[in-house]
């Protein structure tokens, strides 16, 4: 369909897929969406309204189809066009409306050890300076109040990773050769090759070798509060500097700075072993679902 895209990336969040996205862009062969994590898919026909803190990443999501479209106009001709959002892996409602409007396109999945990616999200969450809890026991603890409370879906560490019943979603919405899925593990042991085996997917030139030593997003908790805010979060600083230094420049110092004002800490052993019990379900139905032994996530 012409202005829409042939294939998305819907997650897992936390499992590399803002370097994919990057990666994807820089391939001669395709067209990204010049937003990265339109989610269009994920709250379609749904009143954007959520509270809490970091609320507007959500709440300006795309959020008509025409709007959707006009991301790929754009693209050269002849041009492979995708995007990349990993809320469609989350939200429920994500596979249906992906089939209804796009029911040919290519989709591809990398997921990570959902109790690591639970607390690397928990991580995520404290370094752009929106999760005010710096307990990851007191942050799990609080996922009903925020669901009540209408906080975005980010809040629901161990909600995001039951990678089993979202995939089984799209398995039941699309045949299983529109979907290619991939562990993160796989990614970080050979990312050449499973970078090759993603373009070769969507259509692109398998060969091509994008430079992958640079890393994105990093989590942690901020060493020094104000520091982080003032790179992480809007304020009237950041609105001066913004139209005097490109996006790609910011982002790089951004990054840069925010890596050396973290701390990752351990998980605490009390969480992982709640999430080990949380998840342990969910995790032997992906196992049958992707024909892979996954017990080493359960692993202590």
């Amino acid at each position: 369909m012409s202005g829409a895209p042939s294939f998305i990336v819907i997650g897992a969040a936390r499992s590399g897929t803002t370097a994919l996205y990057q990666y994807l862009r820089r391939h001669p062969d395709i067209f990204m969406s010049r937003i990265k994590e339109p989610n269009y898919f994920a709250f379609e026909g749904c009143p954007l309204d959520f509270k809490g803190p970091g609320a507007e990443f959500v709440n300006n999501s795309t959020a008509s189809w025409g709007e959707y479209c006009a991301l790929f106009a754009d693209a050269p001709s002849g041009a492979t066009t995708g995007e990349a959002s990993p809320l469609y892996l989350y939200a429920p409602q994500a596979p249906a409306c992906i089939k209804r409007r796009l029911p040919q396109v290519k989709l591809i999945a990398i997921l990570r050890n959902p109790i690591e990616q639970a607390y690397s999200h928990y991580l995520y969450a404290r370094a752009q300076m929106i999760e005010p809890l710096a307990s990851f026991e007191h942050a799990l603890a609080a996922q009903p109040e925020r669901r009540e409370q209408g906080w975005q879906p980010l809040f629901q560490y161990s909600e995001f990773p039951r990678y089993g019943e979202q995939i089984e979603r799209y398995f039941e919405h699309f045949d299983r050769e529109q979907m290619k899925i991939f562990l993160y593990e796989d990614y970080l042991d050979d990312p050449q090759r499973v970078l090759g085996e993603i373009f070769a997917f969507v259509g692109a030139d398998r060969a091509f070798s994008p430079d992958i030593a640079r890393h994105t997003n990093m989590g942690g908790n901020p060493k020094n509060a104000f520091i982080q805010w003032l790179v992480m979060r809007p304020n009237p600083i950041s609105r001066v500097i913004a139209p005097l230094v490109p996006y790609e420049v910011r982002q790089r110092i951004r990054d840069m700075i925010s890596r050396k004002n973290i701390d990752r800490d351990e998980m605490p052993s009390a969480a992982r072993e709640h999430l080990r019990m949380t998840l342990r379900d969910d995790i032997v139905k992906l196992q049958g679902l992707i024909s892979r032994d996954l017990s080493h996530w359960l692993a202590a």
